[in-house]
């Protein structure tokens, strides 16, 4: 008789662990829309590169954590005033984008078979002054009502510098390897490469540029540009994998109209053989 009176208690504490148990193993599977590379903290990854042409167009990718079970109507639209919160809190100073400078498509339809969708934007650079400028874009709205927004990740801040030596460019290089001092003309190995480069800004007078085929490596360039002059120097990570005090540049050229450049340089590696590698660079 003891035992029975015992059963109810024993039933409520199944009943009680069995509900805690499907809580804490629950999964929400509403999607949840954000950019690939939203946030303040992410602009660094949406700066703007330009080629020769007038136009270039920036990708934007747009995710949900769940793939969709029925479409829904995605709006977008420019929200300058997360630009200005952006300089507040960064200490920066840039331009809101002229609006006839870029044009997007402002709204597009799901689909229920992936979670991304790519909306392209399209800026003119000449519209633009020699500014730096951010253009903010946020994911406003959903119809369908159950499916949320990434606060997070609801804004992508894409960004262009002034510098002018930053750009998309073409690159056509060679490499020679030498036994000893390049001198002494007892060459090991040539190497050709052609490779597709950024030179991202720095300053507003100084950029960074991958070293031959090595930038996966950390190898670069640091250029400077002035009115009159036009320096290249090797970054530290090369410094400490060359034999001290051998790097050299052999020539440096820049066209200060088509930004065009020719870089030839030496160095020594720690076995003490020299390398000579000529570098053409042709904005895309």
């Amino acid at each position: 008789m003891r035992f029975l009176k015992f059963l109810p208690v024993l039933a409520g504490l199944i009943i009680l662990y069995s509900s805690c148990k499907k809580d804490s193993n629950s999964v929400d599977f509403t999607p949840n829309f954000y950019f690939i590379n939203g946030g303040s903290s992410s602009a660094v990854k949406n700066l703007v590169l330009f080629n020769s042409s007038d136009t270039v167009t920036f990708n934007l990718v747009i995710s949900s954590t769940y793939v969709p079970s029925k479409s829904t109507i995605v709006t977008l639209e420019v929200a300058d005033e997360y630009r200005d919160l952006y300089n507040t809190t960064k200490g920066t100073a840039y331009k809101a984008m002229p609006s006839g400078a870029f044009d997007f498509q402002t709204s597009y339809t799901t689909g229920t078979t992936d979670i991304y969708d790519t909306i392209p934007v399209t800026l003119h650079k000449s519209l633009l002054l020699n500014e730096n400028y951010m253009l903010p874009i946020k994911i406003v709205s959903l119809t369908v009502k159950e499916y949320k927004i990434d606060s997070a990740s609801s804004v992508i801040y894409l960004n262009t510098n002034a510098n002018k030596l930053a750009g998309l460019y073409n690159t056509d290089g060679k490499r020679v390897l030498y036994v000893g001092n390049a001198s002494d003309n007892v060459v090991s190995e040539t190497d050709t490469f052609k490779i597709a480069k950024s030179v991202i800004p720095v300053t507003a007078d100084t950029a960074q540029l991958d070293y031959a085929d090595l930038g996966a490596n950390g190898w670069k360039y640091i250029l400077s540009y002035g009115v009159n002059s036009f320096t290249v120097l090797p970054n530290d990570i090369v410094l400490n994998s060359i034999q001290p005090g051998t790097f050299q540049v052999l020539d440096a050229d820049l066209d200060p109209v088509t930004k065009n450049m020719h870089l030839k340089t030496s160095y020594k590696n720690l076995s003490g053989n020299e390398r000579i590698v000529e570098e053409s660079l042709t904005l895309q």
